[in-house]
């Protein structure tokens, strides 16, 4: 793993009126390494990542990719505002909790319309990287069929996939298992997993505690807007620092783990 940081957090806050969100948050993602973000419902998660891919704007604070500043390409206006934000976004993509896939396009166009819309990929090229993507996923067959026609976590594959198109250096996951079955959660973890494995830089919001130990290099407990802590998985899990994470997987863990563990 190159430990050069490819994203820097410094100081973001965020707050929807008097709500404050984000309490200055700080953080470093190395190429190649995935983190998980833990932490109960309202604790900031899915408003930093909201963040990370310019789809919020922060209140204060730095957000540093790639060694250029992107936070304030939120606010930028026209054509131009819109074009710097969706060239960040190729580079940062995002799998959101629903799948948000066109409904009226087949698998295939769901997939290639943006690599041809903002990389400017000749068709031909895309058609070729979305079927491998297909493979990749395990989905290949389902090429040519609507969304409608998928289960929830086929759904959520192709998602997968559209977002691999675009060839990021880093991809967000909110809670990408949230709105699946039980028994549809596996193929798309397996999915996470491979992208891990094969080395793509991950960010990833997850209540699935046995994938952020088996797959993340760090886990990230996030409270009331701030990081509590963050650690290697096996010093979170077996012997957290703070009161407030000790409590939280107590809670998220119990029948599944040793409560010794979490002493």
């Amino acid at each position: 793993m190159d430990t050069r940081p490819i994203l820097q957090v410094r100081g973001l806050k965020k707050s929807f009126g008097a709500l404050e969100v984000l309490k200055s948050i700080d953080m470093d993602v190395s190429k190649g390494e995935v983190v998980c973000v833990i932490g109960a419902s309202g604790s900031g998660k899915s408003t930093l990542l909201r963040c990370l891919n310019l789809l919020e704007a922060s209140n204060g604070g730095e957000i540093i990719f790639d060694g250029k500043p992107i936070q304030d390409l939120v606010s930028r206006s026209g054509r131009a505002g819109e074009k710097a934000r969706n060239a960040v976004r190729s580079e940062i993509g995002m799998v959101f909790q629903q799948f948000n896939l066109w409904p009226h396009k087949s698998v295939l166009n769901n997939i290639t319309e943006a690599p041809i819309l903002v990389r400017g990929m000749s068709r031909e090229a895309a058609e070729e990287k979305a079927r491998a993507l297909l493979t990749k996923v395990g989905l290949i067959e389902k090429i040519n069929e609507r969304p409608s026609r998928l289960s929830g976590g086929q759904q959520q594959r192709v998602a997968i996939a559209r977002a691999l198109a675009m060839n990021p250096q880093v991809m967000l996951f909110d809670e990408a298992t949230s709105a699946l079955d039980p028994e549809l959660i596996d193929e798309v973890l397996g999915v996470m997993r491979l992208l891990a494995e094969e080395g793509m830089t991950m960010i990833c919001v997850t209540h699935e505690m046995h994938f952020a130990r088996d797959v993340a290099d760090r886990v990230m407990f996030m409270d009331a807007g701030v990081v509590v802590e963050s650690a290697p998985p096996t010093e979170l899990f077996n012997s957290p620092q703070h009161e407030r994470t000790r409590r939280f997987l107590r809670r998220t863990m119990r029948g599944a783990e040793p409560e010794a563990s979490l002493h």
